[in-house]
């Protein structure tokens, strides 16, 4: 009787111990989705300013040029 005992006590820790997995890989899961989002945000506002660099006047006489003309 108590070898049925403990096959059962081990089957309920296999089953407790395959639903906590898969608890906790289903919340890895979502802090993963939302440092993706976080980071495509970041990507994007990183290319904005690089963009921006990249147009921005060269000179001191560029940008006293586009001041004089409101360009700016």
């Amino acid at each position: 009787m108590t070898l049925k005992l403990w096959l059962v006590a081990g089957a309920c820790a296999a089953v407790l111990a395959g639903a906590a997995t898969i608890y906790f890989e289903g919340r890895s899961a979502g802090g993963n989705a939302a440092r993706v989002d976080q980071l495509g945000k970041t990507i994007e506002t990183q290319r904005s300013i690089t963009d921006a660099d990249a147009h921005g006047p060269r000179t001191p006489d560029d940008v006293d040029r586009r001041l004089r003309d409101s360009s700016f």
